[in-house]
């Protein structure tokens, strides 16, 4: 199962359930996805997991795009199971104006490999991470 995550933005500026039907769905779907990834990472019977999201679970690796796009860019209810289930690391895209990496609250690595992201930071290499899962 592959979670597509979603948007809703990050900590005490993350969007909540008020309002018009619209904006409540919106949450919800939010809300939805950080289930789905939740319960995804509790299935997995491995030593090791890793996490494939298209939006970001954490504010820093989006920050350099507009801040008025930030909140459809992520959220930071994803970023609960990912410190719940203590997996090795979480890949994204989406945020092309990004930064390469963060962390966290709980100092878990999250990579943005967005291309255009990868091409930029990274001129004179393929436009692609290559990262060692610990075992």
């Amino acid at each position: 199962m592959h979670p597509k995550s979603f948007g809703g933005g990050f900590g005490s500026r993350m969007l909540q359930a008020w309002g018009e039907a619209p904006i409540k769905q919106f949450v919800h779907e939010a809300v939805e996805e950080a289930l789905r990834l939740e319960s995804a990472l509790a299935k997995l019977d491995t030593s090791q997991r890793v996490a494939v999201l298209h939006y970001s679970p954490i504010q820093e690796t989006v920050e350099g795009e507009p801040c008025d796009i930030l909140p459809f860019l992520g959220s930071s209810r994803l970023e609960e199971p990912l410190n719940r289930f203590s997996v090795a690391f979480a890949l994204h895209g989406h945020a092309h104006h990004g930064q390469v990496e963060g962390r966290t609250s709980s100092n878990i690595p999250v990579y943005n490999v967005s291309m255009p992201l990868l091409k930029k930071h990274f001129p004179d290499q393929p436009p692609f991470r290559l990262l060692e899962v610990p075992v």
